[in-house]
């Protein structure tokens, strides 16, 4: 008899304080067969970078109660484990000195709010295939 092993889903982990945000997105990512992680503010980010496995990306707006997305981008860089995954920044933040400093923490990639739905899911899927993921299951026998 042949042994399957499971294939776990990448895990995206989202940061935004914005309840209607976060539920969008983690209803498009769900959907495309990825396993979401909410922090609703900086303070459960950052516990998380210390108490948790890293996930495969991490989704970040930069503007949170608590900590700023600077502040856990900075953290996430500085925490074994978590150093290399993708950073996208997600944020309706335009000005160029955050830019800049988010670039300059090693941020991935800077999307601004309001995003594109398609644009999101094509950036994430640039760092994370759909093809690492599980097919979306079908209850049908």
């Amino acid at each position: 008899m042949e042994q399957v092993t499971a294939v776990s889903a990448p895990t995206v982990l989202m940061v935004e304080d914005h309840d209607d945000t976060a539920c969008l997105v983690r209803f498009m990512l769900e959907r495309q067969g990825y396993t979401v992680r909410h922090a609703p503010d900086g303070s459960n980010a950052k516990r998380l970078t210390e108490t948790s496995p890293a996930p495969d990306l991490v989704l970040l707006d930069i503007s949170l109660p608590n900590l700023s997305g600077l502040e856990i981008l900075r953290t996430i860089r500085s925490t074994p484990g978590w150093r290399e995954i993708p950073v996208i920044m997600l944020t309706a933040n335009a000005l160029p000195e955050s830019m800049s400093e988010a670039n300059n923490l090693g941020a991935t990639e800077y999307l601004r709010k309001p995003f594109s739905p398609e644009r999101l899911l094509q950036t994430i899927e640039s760092f994370l295939p759909l093809s690492q993921a599980p097919p979306p299951s079908t209850n049908e026998e």
